[in-house]
């Protein structure tokens, strides 16, 4: 059974910032079960619909990495297999319409300022694949990726969005939000949706 930790450096950052109150703040973290390292980063908890836990993003590691250099006997035989963050929510969520970030922290924050939506995220682009979608069918699900100068970003969405459709039953959209309001500036920066909110 996985702890729930509500003084992760996350948590901490949030409710100083005034981002979310610290009851919210609260609320998330149980909701997404999120953990702490002993250094006190937050662990954010990959498991899928079923409640089982696939991996662990611990700031740029994966927990199943980081096992595997500590104890490789041990983890000779496991193969991670990612899936989305925060899919065990599917289960116990009324919401019809999931919408998709980049960023767990981004996940966790926006589901308190948009509790209307199911937040997941992919945590690296390179990470996602289409049937990690497979879950969603039947639903309305939006994709909000980060920005930057040349849409590249965004033109890649539409394409996975294509792929994603031929294979499921899901009404998949990609937000332009972004590349529509965004400055140059933003772009540059690669900023994701909860940057521009914030900005705001």
């Amino acid at each position: 059974m996985i702890q729930v930790a509500y003084d992760s450096d996350l948590c901490q950052e949030v409710v100083a910032n005034g981002w979310l109150s610290e009851g919210q703040m609260r609320h998330a973290a149980e909701r997404y079960r999120l953990g702490k390292s002993r250094s006190g980063k937050c662990i954010y908890w990959m498991m899928d619909e079923m409640m089982q836990v696939r991996d662990g993003h611990l700031g740029d590691s994966w927990v199943s990495q980081l096992l595997r250099t500590r104890e490789p006997e041990l983890m000779r035989w496991f193969q991670a297999k990612h899936c989305l963050f925060g899919l065990h929510l599917l289960s116990v969520s009324s919401v019809c319409h999931i919408s998709i970030v980049e960023s767990e922290r981004s996940a966790v924050i926006l589901s308190e300022l948009f509790p209307e939506s199911l937040w997941l995220a992919y945590a690296y682009p390179a990470n996602m694949t289409p049937d990690q979608l497979e879950p969603l069918q039947g639903h309305h699900v939006t994709f909000y990726p980060r920005t930057d100068p040349e849409m590249d970003i965004y033109v890649s969405f539409l394409e996975f969005a294509d792929d994603v459709r031929r294979l499921y039953d899901i009404d998949l959209t990609v937000d332009n939000l972004l590349e529509e309001h965004a400055t140059a500036a933003q772009k540059v920066r690669h900023i994701d949706l909860l940057d521009f909110i914030l900005e705001k």
